[in-house]
């Protein structure tokens, strides 16, 4: 008898346990073949056992089955993009350039991601492209009057050179509107620690007021993301977006199971200024446009007719954003968010800050008094002397390719240890900024830069009698491991940019550990 009443005990304690979960097959455990859970969308883009479907045509996977805690898990691991080129499109691949090929090879890899689905087979979903259908999937619906409190499970981690694993748990009511997520501040949801072992991580949710008696849905991304993007919740900005700039390095894999959304919400006091973003730009802290004035934020301001011995009040505002970040941070430290708040007119100047031994900060904002009227620039006019001579197709090249004593970047771009940071002068004719490319030949206020190498197509003006000028500061704003910083309004030009823009730049020109809103980068 005293067995039965026993196991009776374990079955009600297991039971409340299952109900406690709001995440449908947060444990694994059912699957259609050893790469497609169900109840999940991923990033396997191609059938079981190589099968290829109608998204790639290919065998291109990195989500697969494992042993996990308790039964099944699963292993999100990164595949190399060079590799799927050289196999499946040798051709192609051979005609790239050495150094794109170096590119692909040193910061190529396919990050793993999850999206919770509520369809069974969502792959195929995703490949039909009704949205409706597919939103619908994508929200998980949550019992009346359930708001759980925290996202837990457990996880082991092999992660390269700094990589993190990204959970984004977002809840919504039934008009999409966010009604909670994850606190701005918090580093719960970042996941940068290599365990063996499994181990278990929580990350608390908040609420925004009297949302918790609506209609809730609730929707969770997890991503491999890389070593700069925020160890802190990516608030301000759009967070999905910010994921892709930072592709993770090939080889880096997490282990997960048993994950489960619980306990109950509580709501946010709707005095704090920093109340939920879901990093979509919805939320009552909208970053999207201008941030509201109306927060308790401590303010310091910046100027033109600044001076760094001011107390950075509007009134006596400082001169240099280097020092309105040294004393920003100082509040900080003390637990206090802070405002920096720039005035009209032209900054050329850069600020750094490595925040590595505070931890995680409360939120810094950085913005334009008036949106686009504060303007960093990072360019100087060349140096005398320069003569430009016709190399033919449109092209001048200059007696030299260093055309200021502080021209920036330094390195050689064809030799530097990361292709994909790739990054080359900016150029500025008659004040217009060119683009960087591969075949400027054929793309007028265009160039191409290399090792003691510079062509430039002007698109008929006169390089002898225009106003040139090169990129000689690296960054406006260069923060590492600061955590939570929003930079908003800023106007930037004359910034080192990307030598392949066409892949895409990780990182926005005269920004760098910060999140970019509403900044205009010409």
């Amino acid at each position: 008898m005293k067995n039965i009443i026993l196991l009776l005990t374990c079955m009600v304690t297991f039971s409340v346990a299952a109900q406690d979960c709001l995440l449908p097959n947060g444990n694994f455990e059912d699957w259609s073949s050893n790469d497609r859970p169900h109840f999940w969308n991923t990033t396997n883009i191609a059938g079981n056992e190589g099968q290829a479907n109608e998204m790639s045509g290919y065998d291109w996977r990195n989500v697969f089955k494992t042993p996990g805690k308790v039964g099944s898990g699963i292993r999100m691991i990164n595949v190399s993009v060079a590799d799927f080129l050289k196999e499946k499109k040798p051709e192609e691949w051979a005609k790239m350039p050495p150094a794109i090929q170096i590119q692909l090879r040193t910061k190529g890899a396919f990050s793993s991601s999850l999206v919770s689905c509520e369809a069974q087979d969502c792959n195929q979903l995703m490949a039909g492209g009704n949205e409706s259908a597919i939103y619908k999937a994508l929200v998980i619906d949550i019992p009346k009057g359930r708001s759980p409190g925290y996202l837990k499970g457990y996880y082991k981690a092999n992660l390269k050179a700094g990589d993190k694993l990204w959970i984004w748990p977002v809840l919504m009511d039934g008009n999409e509107q966010l009604t909670g997520g994850v606190r701005p501040g918090r580093t719960e949801n970042v996941i940068q620690k290599n365990t063996g072992i499994w181990t278990e991580f929580k990350i608390p949710l908040d609420y925004f007021p009297n949302r918790l008696d609506k209609t809730q849905k609730l929707m969770l991304q997890i991503q491999m993301v890389g070593k700069d993007f925020p160890s802190s919740y990516p608030h301000g900005t759009n967070a999905i977006a910010l994921a892709m700039k930072f592709p993770s390095q090939e080889g880096s894999e997490v282990f997960l199971d048993e994950l489960c959304f619980g306990g109950q919400g509580t709501e946010v006091d709707p005095e704090d200024p920093d109340l939920i973003d879901s990093g979509t730009g919805v939320g009552n802290d909208d970053t999207t446009d201008e941030p509201d004035d109306s927060d308790t934020s401590e303010k310091i301001y910046i100027a033109v007719n600044g001076n760094d011995s001011n107390s950075g009040s509007e009134a006596s505002p400082l001169a240099t954003l280097q020092k309105a970040i040294e004393k920003a941070n100082t509040k900080r430290i003390q637990g206090k968010p802070v405002t920096i708040i720039i005035k009209d007119g032209s900054y050329a100047q850069e600020a750094r800050f490595d925040g590595s031994a505070n931890g995680s900060l409360p939120t810094l904002r950085i913005k334009a008094q008036n949106r686009h009227q504060a303007i960093f620039t990072g360019s100087e006019p060349i140096v005398p002397g320069i003569n430009w001579q016709s190399v033919g197709s449109n092209l001048y090249s200059p007696s030299s390719a260093t055309l200021h004593p502080d021209q920036k970047p330094e390195m050689d771009p064809l030799n530097y240890s990361n292709p994909m940071e790739m990054r080359v002068p900016a150029l500025l004719v008659n004040g217009v900024q060119y683009v960087v490319s591969q075949t400027p030949q054929n793309e007028a206020n265009s160039y191409i830069f290399g090792p003691g190498m510079l062509m430039v197509n002007p698109g008929g003006t006169s390089l002898a009698g225009a106003s040139v000028e090169v990129s000689v500061r690296e960054y406006a704003v260069d923060i590492k491991n600061g955590g939570n910083v929003i930079v908003s309004g800023l106007r930037l030009k004359g910034f080192p940019q990307s030598a392949y823009s066409q892949l895409g730049d990780e990182i926005p020109s005269g920004l760098r550990g910060v999140q970019a809103v509403d900044c205009l980068f010409k």
